[in-house]
């Protein structure tokens, strides 16, 4: 199977920043989450907080394992990672946090939050059908073809760039709901916001990556349709 050397200085950026975020993300939360919150909460009982007195009416689900957290907005579900549920940390409130910031963004009709979520379906059909079609595109030599594919793929990009306002906006708002409630002690504000802003670097990695890969495929068919 041929591979493009070119691919690598595309992807390589992505990649990278992909890694150091991670590194990051798990540095934060392992460094926080030895740190008791002030209120002694644990994380599900700071969710049963958040959702009683924002009048939020969620539900719950917990799931195995570490940051695996997401709210659902269709089942209107927050999933909480078992982690995050029984543990009382600043790096366990601070997740939380963020996915009520995304609770309240369905609730308050953030309209970028929606337009995202209407976009889901399209990006999950444009990211496969849209490679296939440039892979076709281009053995066949059927240019129009692939630049279908490279405007479809461009959903997945166009859909990193609004996620990553979406994700800055959540973590906002996740803060000012801990201060709000008093979820951890004033002064362990700064660990939240270590925690959240290393997530948040993750979506800007996965922006970039989704950016390299856009641009090599357009630089591909570019090529073949001078051919």
């Amino acid at each position: 199977m041929y591979f493009d050397p070119l691919y690598i200085i595309f992807a390589l950026p992505g990649l990278l920043l992909g890694l150091g975020a991670q590194l990051f993300l798990w540095y934060a939360y392992g460094r926080y989450s030895k740190v008791r919150a002030g209120s002694g909460l644990t994380g599900m009982q700071a969710a049963e907080l958040l959702n009683t007195n924002e009048n939020f009416g969620v539900s719950f689900m917990t799931t195995p394992g570490k940051l695996n957290d997401h709210f659902n907005p269709s089942s209107h579900t927050v999933n909480l990672s078992s982690d995050n549920a029984v543990n009382s940390s600043i790096a366990n409130i601070a997740v939380v946090a963020h996915e009520f910031g995304h609770v309240q963004q369905k609730t308050q009709a953030s309209a970028l939050f929606a337009f995202r979520n209407f976009l889901v379906p399209t990006v999950n059909i444009g990211s496969t059908v849209g490679y296939l079609f440039i892979l076709i595109g281009i053995g066949i030599s059927a240019t129009g073809l692939a630049w279908l594919g490279v405007a479809l793929f461009s959903l997945t990009t166009v859909f990193s760039l609004l996620t990553l306002p979406i994700e800055l906006d959540a973590s906002r708002r996740g803060l000012n709901l801990i201060k709000e409630h008093n979820l951890i002690a004033a002064e362990q504000m700064g660990g939240a916001r270590t925690v959240l802003t290393a997530a948040a670097l993750t979506y800007f990695a996965g922006l970039v990556a989704s950016l390299g890969q856009l641009l090599y495929f357009v630089m591909m068919v570019q090529g073949r349709s001078k051919d």
